[in-house]
């Protein structure tokens, strides 16, 4: 009877063992990512599960420049205009439920070559107008983004000349931001 219990004792710690890597959760991937464009620096977060997370970032003095904190979220991208800001070394920081990571970037001013403009359409608050400086022909990417780094518009055109474009956004609340490209790559961000 001893023998029997042993061996079934046994038995089922190897199939205990055996099966333990099935039922166990995979480990989610969570952390940030910088992207730096000009004079905006996009934030890529991805977390385990939805939380509050919080951004902050700091100029070289260790003095906050900004933070937000975005409330139930398990990921998220989010621009962010350095153009007000002097040059210098940043450190944005995210404090999550994963600790707080810490990315370094270096703002400097870039050259402009791409001279574009947006207006607010006088008495509608949801209609600009977008006007790009352009000789010869060339392909313009206009992106269009919401208050919370949402991509709501993106479309390439091909221009011959200067370029001038309506946008109605009824469906878009609060500021937006419109990044202009050209086949060379060269970018401008204008956030309202």
């Amino acid at each position: 009877m001893k023998t029997t219990l042993s061996i079934f004792a046994a038995a089922l710690i190897t199939i205990s063992s055996a099966f333990a890597g099935i039922d166990a959760p995979e480990a989610s991937a969570t952390g940030m990512a910088i992207m730096k464009q000009g004079s905006m620096i996009k934030l890529f977060y991805k977390g385990t599960k939805t939380a509050d997370v919080k951004v902050a970032i700091y100029n070289a003095s260790n003095r906050i420049v900004f933070s937000e904190t975005i409330r139930n979220v398990d990921g998220f991208v989010r621009p962010y205009n350095f153009s007000s800001l002097n040059e210098g070394e940043y450190s944005i920081v995210l404090t999550g439920e994963n600790g707080r990571q810490v990315e370094r970037v270096t703002y400097t001013l870039g050259k402009v070559e791409k001279l574009a403009n947006v207006l607010q359409i006088s008495g509608d608050k949801n209609r600009y107008m977008l006007t790009v400086a352009n000789k010869g022909k060339d392909a313009l990417t206009v992106k269009i983004y919401d208050q919370k780094g949402t991509l709501v518009y993106n479309e390439t055109e091909q221009v011959e000349g200067d370029y001038a474009r309506v946008f109605s956004l009824n469906q878009v609340l609060g500021a937006v931001t419109f990044e202009v490209s050209d086949s060379k790559g060269i970018t401008k961000l204008i956030s309202l």
